[in-house]
């Protein structure tokens, strides 16, 4: 039994150094992309012209094996908050890689997550479920889960929460896509090629996809701090929901101070995910006061923008109620970027 976590450990945190990786790469290009193209294949389209992109799709794909690999031994429950540690992995490579600065507060938070992490899956010891399940038992989650992507699709118009909301409904449909992969893995196991005659196959393979689209819109409009915690912390909840709920899998709560511990490392990774978001969005906020004032000294006002009003020209997009300008977001800052 130790032999058996241990393998599904080492390639679930194999997963999260392949995931941590792309991610890094993947901000950097589609912080570059026209403000435009968000929510659209377009975006894929420009990214796809980008060799060092389709490195960090193989990257990615790396991490998908070893992910299928961990979720066909071991539980949802299990592996998918394992997957989580890449976001610290991601911050600070993101932070060696010049793509953001990483504060000591920054990491406390980051850590904080992983520790509150660590204390959930040794508290719960989650076990037992099912890998397959029929189409009448999804339809349900399907359609709640379709509900709150709209939703915070809506969200995201508002420019000050785009990053965040596009990032939430990208780990929600990654973390129905994760559910799903238990079973995928359970078939490639037990019938080869016959997985292909199976819906799941190809109902996991459309979350992903738009999924995909979705982070790297998050990507496009906020930097990883913004976008990574809100994918880490919304994929492995709704996973971890559908493993308990849908395939019947259990946390070992059999005391009052269990339940309580385990409460406690749900609202610590939820309250650490919110904090590192704010801290972008401060950072975000200072660093566009201090340029706009600074313009403000040496050439006057921008004719062509007027961040308090919320107008903006075409070229600025979304970022206008930020109070920068597009190319500040981006990814044309050269103390960023190059």
């Amino acid at each position: 039994m130790i032999v058996h976590h241990i393998v599904v450990s080492l390639a679930a945190l194999g997963a999260a150094c392949c995931f941590a990786a792309s991610n890094v790469i993947e901000q950097r290009k589609a912080s570059q992309a026209p403000p435009e193209s968000s929510l659209r294949f377009t975006l894929l389209w420009h990214l796809a012209h980008q060799p060092i992109w389709w490195f960090a799709i193989g990257v990615d794909l790396g991490g998908f094996g070893l992910q299928v690999l961990a979720l066909g031994l071991g539980e949802v429950v299990f592996v998918q908050p394992l997957i989580v540690t890449s976001l610290l992995l991601s911050l600070v490579i993101g932070a060696l890689a010049g793509s953001h600065r990483l504060s000591r507060r920054d990491l406390g938070w980051a850590l904080l997550f992983v520790v509150s992490l660590g204390l959930f899956l040794v508290a719960g010891d989650p076990s037992g479920g099912v890998a397959v399940q029929p189409w009448g038992e999804w339809a349900p989650v399907f359609a709640i889960i379709a509900a709150l992507v709209i939703g915070c699709v809506l969200v995201g118009r508002r420019a000050t929460r785009r990053a965040v909301a596009l990032a939430a409904a990208a780990g929600m449909l990654f973390g129905v896509s994760s559910t799903l992969m238990k079973g995928f893995a359970h078939r490639v196991a037990h019938e080869g090629f016959g997985l292909l005659g199976h819906w799941q196959v190809y109902t996991m393979a459309a979350a992903l996809t738009i999924g995909f689209l979705m982070m790297q819109s998050a990507f496009q409009v906020g930097d990883l701090r913004s976008a990574l915690p809100a994918v880490e912390l919304a994929e492995p909840l709704v996973a971890g929901v559908l493993g308990v709920a849908l395939l019947h899998e259990h946390l070992h709560v059999d005391s009052l101070v269990t339940g309580v511990l385990l409460a406690a490392t749900i609202v610590a990774m939820i309250i650490s995910t919110i904090r590192l978001a704010q801290s972008t969005a401060e950072e975000t906020a200072t660093e566009s006061t201090g340029t706009d004032s600074t313009q403000a000294e040496t050439t006057g006002p921008d004719p062509t923008t007027s961040a308090r009003s919320g107008w903006a020209m075409p070229g600025d997009g979304v970022v206008a109620g930020l109070g920068c300008s597009g190319s500040e977001v981006f990814g044309q800052r050269t103390d960023r970027h190059h």
